[in-house]
């Protein structure tokens, strides 16, 4: 699984981080309280919100062509996006796009600051780096400039690993 890395990236309101790591690969986060006409139980509402956001940035995003987007949806933290761009069409403006929603995915947010992490929640060490919970940090958007968003594999690994501090 990858990680949301946000060292160069294009922020968009206050809600939204945006990372171009290259012309087939973007990763966005959304914040849930953009979401919030989204009800993140429903797949189907999280699919809709989705394609209507890709399809309102599309030319910022210089997006055409054919793309897999996995959604990891943690409903307290928001909405993690990876879009891959699997086929470009040159001739064609037009973006198709393939949704998978992974729902209630394990989202943890990674820093090197042990202080930045807030009190009486769970933290772990691994690796010279300090994680918790995503959806235990009361104002995220205080403190994502501070660290990355990891989720999947390297949760578990995490997990595995890391000693409770």
């Amino acid at each position: 699984m990858k990680q949301f890395r946000f060292f160069s990236y294009i922020r968009i309101g206050e809600y939204m981080k945006i990372e171009i790591a290259d012309k087939k690969n973007i990763f966005i986060f959304i914040n849930s309280g953009y979401l919030n006409d989204t009800d993140l139980a429903s797949k189907e509402d999280i699919i809709f919100a989705v394609k209507d956001f890709i399809i309102k940035y599309k030319k910022r995003l210089n997006l055409r062509g054919f793309y897999k987007v996995k959604v990891f949806v943690n409903k307290k933290v928001g909405l993690f996006l990876d879009i891959n761009r699997l086929e470009d069409i040159e001739l064609s403006n037009t973006v198709d796009l393939r949704v998978i929603v992974y729902m209630d995915e394990k989202i943890y947010f990674e820093t090197e600051n042990y202080y930045i992490l807030p009190d009486r929640v769970d933290k772990y060490y691994y690796n010279n780096r300090f994680y918790c919970d995503a959806s235990l940090v009361p104002n995220i958007l205080n403190i994502v400039e501070f660290g990355s968003f990891i989720y999947g594999d390297m949760v578990l690994d995490i997990l595995d690993n890391a000693t409770v501090v």
